[in-house]
């Protein structure tokens, strides 16, 4: 191919793709449109509202940054199953399982000075999620069990697990709520803006992507990672323990999920209560794929999802749209930028 053709080729693509996301932006903005109208609402204003207010007021913004640190911990746990080539669907479970192990172990710590007491309380929150993934990653490689059902299996276990705990062993002094005592002041994480909810949890979820990141991208472990997940048969010829890298996969992936769960203990809700993890779990597989498990593009996409979580009552409460059309708005966008996704992959292969 001549100069000018390759420069036509190249000229043409950009304006393809302009064309793709024009469309696909269309489509995403009218599909939830319709249903907006079918509730005999306003699009325009629902938009309005979802956008005003978690992006234009302080409470708002505040709060779309509480609900990030959840979404990015358990975003990068998926992320680091999925480079494995293991579906995590259980960040759920693993979720609700770092926060109970953590709180357990509160006694132990309750005592001991603040910072490593609290520190000790949050580790032991990883290492509970992060047992409950070396179960999943035992049964993929010992027993080939469908790491798919074995999570979706576990959350439903855990689930149940907490629901005994909070009304037997965990339960708070008077055995009146079914829900578990406070945690003490010293393994509080205190907060991180006046007049907010937002914690130093965000930190935590910060300094995960930092260590995440260096992890995959400058460690030969990250290597491994990512050459079991591609092609585990390569691996092995290569002389890779590729068992023994899924099993430190799941153990990483569901070890943020638990420590996504201890966080939100110390520092929203304070005790285990009945299911707690507000399908973060389910959020996070979706918030790993936009990332394309990128350790630093999964903060970006929880923002996004987060909006979503705090815009679901803002819709509710001043445009009065049932909250289950933020759901509707969240898979259509998903949908939207996995497509425009794919089309970008094949223009770059063509």
């Amino acid at each position: 191919m001549d100069d000018s053709k390759m420069k036509g080729a190249n000229t043409k693509r950009p304006r393809a793709l302009w064309w793709a996301a024009s469309l696909i932006t269309l489509v995403t903005a009218l599909i939830p449109a319709v249903f907006i109208m079918a509730a005999g609402k306003n699009p325009l204003a629902a938009y309005a509202a979802l956008l005003s207010y978690t992006l234009g007021t302080s409470n708002g913004f505040y709060e779309v940054l509480t609900q990030c640190i959840p979404l990015t911990l358990v975003g990068l746990g998926v992320a680091v199953a999925f480079r494995a080539g293991v579906f995590n669907i259980g960040g759920d479970g693993q979720f609700l399982m770092g926060a109970m192990i953590a709180f357990a172990c509160v006694p132990l710590f309750a005592d001991l000075p603040a910072p490593l007491g609290l520190v000790l309380y949050l580790l032991t929150g990883f290492v509970g999620g992060g047992l409950l993934g070396v179960l999943v990653g035992w049964l993929l490689v010992r027993f080939k069990a469908s790491e798919i059902i074995s999570t979706i299996v576990l959350n439903f276990m855990v689930l149940q697990l907490l629901s005994w705990a909070i009304r037997g062993p965990l339960q708070e002094p008077a055995r009146l709520m079914p829900w578990s005592d406070y945690l003490p002041e010293t393994l509080l994480l205190p907060n991180l803006i006046e007049g907010s909810r937002v914690h130093y949890g965000l930190v935590v979820a910060v300094l995960a992507v930092v260590v995440l990141y260096i992890l995959i991208k400058k460690t030969a472990f990250g290597f491994r990672l990512t050459a079991v997940g591609c092609n585990p048969l390569a691996a092995r010829y290569a002389g890779l323990r590729e068992k023994r890298v899924v099993v430190w996969a799941m153990f990483i992936s569901a070890g943020l999920a638990g420590l996504a769960g201890s966080v939100q203990v110390a520092g929203i809700h304070e005790r285990l209560q009945d299911n707690f993890s507000s399908g973060y779990g389910q959020a996070a597989i979706a918030i790993a794929l936009m990332a394309r498990l990128s350790p630093l593009w999964v903060p970006p996409m929880a923002v996004l999802f987060a909006i979503f979580y705090v815009g679901a009552g803002v819709l509710q409460r001043e445009a009065s749209i049932p909250f289950p059309i933020v759901y509707i708005i969240e898979g259509v966008v998903m949908m939207g930028f996995l497509c425009f996704d794919s089309i970008s992959k094949k223009k770059g292969a063509s």
